[in-house]
């Protein structure tokens, strides 16, 4: 059965001038529409390709990667049915960094590694998963197509707390708009739902209930830089919450978080802030993120204790007092 159908008026006069007298006393009173047996079942294990490889990509050049591809749909030959399925894949890309951040940062932090520890995954998931991508089970329930639950997510993942912080605050607001287009595209072909209206502004958008979307090519870049802004903020402010908390190394409880301090030296924290930059820079990007030096230099300069009470300071310290040190 080919999916390129004539026009249904064509058909419809086609497939009564075929039919038989026979045939058309054989149907039933509600068959009214031509119905074509299914002859052969959709074999969906051959639609994935098992080759592919993310090549240790961070989650922001994945993100990256991914709306490049998105960006390349936008051609003279762009529709609005097209502007729609392209809002979906910008918001399909946002939630996929989202869960790549959450998993990488399971392996590589060890607070959130006790945090996720007692939530639960399918059987199906720890029997077949791979141990690097396993954490991806933790968000099989999650939603994360709106802002709030991206937030929540976070706070439950990660432990994130309090509210959000004010240069989150537009961002949000702004892709919170997008989702409810999304919303709007995925169950509705587009139209305008009163849920949706509610959430955008009713008094602004009565008028456009039960309305298709239009979108043009500008308004598909317009949404195309709001997805990518906030996602940007994200990663920049999480990137920013991790080491401020690692850092204090207190949890609400008065605990340590960490085992390991900061010793302030570029060759001796060298290892652990390259697990975090791994995941938070990018090299896909058009401005590339400064180095590991630089960043590392700048992360001391900002949250560098003046008076540190580090191990290697105490280690000094008892071998110029043995006698203190053995009390």
């Amino acid at each position: 059965m080919s999916l390129r159908r004539k026009p249904e008026s064509v058909l419809l006069e086609g497939a009564i001038a075929s039919e038989s007298a026979a045939e058309i006393a054989s149907k039933e009173f509600f068959e009214l529409c031509k119905l074509e047996a299914i002859t052969s079942a959709f074999e969906t294990s051959s639609k994935f390709d098992v080759d592919h490889s993310d090549n240790n990509l961070s989650p922001i050049d994945l993100f990256i990667t991914n709306t490049k591809q998105l960006n390349k749909l936008v051609t003279g030959d762009y529709t609005p049915v097209l502007g729609n399925l392209i809002l979906l894949g910008y918001v399909s890309a946002a939630e996929s960094y989202i869960r790549a951040l959450i998993r990488k940062l399971i392996h590589c932090d060890e607070y959130i590694s006790a945090l996720v520890s007692e939530k639960s995954v399918s059987y199906a998931a720890a029997l077949h998963h791979k141990k690097e991508i396993l954490p991806e089970a933790l968000l099989e329930d999650f939603s994360l197509a709106s802002p709030y639950n991206v937030f929540e997510t976070l706070k439950e993942l990660i432990g994130m707390k309090g509210n959000r912080p004010n240069p989150l605050i537009l961002p949000s607001q702004e892709f919170k708009k997008v989702c409810e287009l999304r919303h709007c595209c995925v169950h509705r072909f587009g139209k305008l739902g009163s849920k949706n209206a509610i959430r955008l502004g009713l008094a602004t958008h009565t008028k456009s209930l039960e309305k298709p979307i239009l979108l043009l090519a500008e308004d598909v870049d317009k949404i195309a830089f709001i997805v990518d802004n906030f996602v940007r903020s994200i990663n920049n402010y999480v990137f920013k919450f991790l080491l401020e908390r690692s850092v204090k190394n207190k949890d609400d409880s008065g605990g340590v978080c960490y085992e390991v301090e900061w010793l302030w030296v570029y060759a001796k924290d060298k290892k652990r802030f390259n697990k975090y930059y791994k995941i938070f820079s990018s090299k896909e990007d058009v401005y590339k993120s400064m180095t590991l030096r630089a960043a590392y230099e700048k992360f001391c300069s900002a949250l560098k204790p003046e008076i540190p009470n580090l191990p290697e300071r105490k280690a000094k310290v008892q071998k110029k007092n043995p006698a203190q040190g053995a009390q």
